[in-house]
């Protein structure tokens, strides 16, 4: 993780001026719009660093299937932090979306097939609660960044920039409370490293804190749980792995939930 992330970080920081204006208001920011860009984009970096540690420690004593499950919660985690930070109100509509989204995720993973709470499903749902709070911190960080630049490809390249630099730095921090540590560079690792810092983290970074801001975070919660499908997909064709019905059944109340969280409707009733 601390080589993905750096390495994605000095990728930005060389080809993106608005990068590097970034990471300096890390360390120094003088005016009000600077400060807070840097409360926002650190509170980023906790989240995603903390996302990271507490899904991977968590991994060790639980099962993949709970894991999967457990991580998907944040689209409720999402759902309250919205309501509390007053960003959004919940409607019947967005409460069935996110149902229909959390049983086919349930049907998906099998999380109960390993009887028992371990130490690992409380390490995960604090990695889920965190993540939750990353999605809704996305805007106010794109939007105070926004009054920095005042275009919002900068505000973009800034906000992904520079929560990365951040989470590296703490990340790198853990590192020593982790035990000895090991690298060795294999043509795999290095086109694995490559793919999931420039593209599975740097493209993806970049593309949630470019358009997320078009819907609400508990909507874009719900469309990020298309993740599982997607993974489903490729394990199916590009893996020969078997689909169960469940599997299906979970994958489809995953889509509907996604469909019904996008539909437009005139008459919003709060819950």
């Amino acid at each position: 993780m601390v080589v993905r992330f750096s390495i994605v970080s000095i990728v930005f920081l060389a080809i993106s001026r608005s990068a590097r204006l970034g990471a300096k208001f890390l360390f120094v920011a003088k005016t009000r719009e600077e400060r807070a860009f840097r409360k926002n984009v650190l509170v980023l970096g906790v989240a995603i660093a903390l996302g990271y540690i507490f899904q991977t420690v968590g991994l060790l004593t639980t099962t993949t299937s709970k894991s999967a499950f457990l991580t998907s919660t944040a689209v409720i985690w999402t759902t309250f932090i919205s309501l509390f930070t007053g960003r959004e109100k919940l409607t019947v509509k967005l409460s069935i979306a996110v149902l229909c989204t959390l049983v086919g995720i349930f049907l998906m993973t099998h999380p109960f097939e390993s009887q028992g709470i371990t130490i690992g499903d409380v390490f995960t749902l604090c990695c889920a609660a965190v993540f939750g709070v990353y999605i809704v911190w996305v805007d106010k960080a794109l939007h105070s960044a926004i009054e920095i630049t005042h275009d919002e490809h900068s505000a973009t390249m800034m906000v992904t920039s520079t929560q990365l630099v951040a989470a590296s730095i703490i990340l790198l921090a853990f590192m020593p409370a982790m035990g000895p540590q090991k690298l060795i560079l294999t043509p795999y690792c290095i086109g694995a490293l490559a793919f999931t810092a420039l593209i599975a983290t740097g493209a993806t970074a970049y593309l949630q804190a470019r358009y997320q801001n078009v819907v609400t975070p508990a909507t874009a919660a719900v469309i990020y749980m298309l993740e599982p499908v997607v993974a489903m997909l490729i394990a199916e064709f590009f893996l020969i792995e078997q689909i169960s019905f469940a599997e299906v059944l979970g994958a489809v109340l995953i889509i509907l939930g996604v469909i019904i969280a996008q539909v437009k409707t005139s008459m919003r009733y709060e819950v």
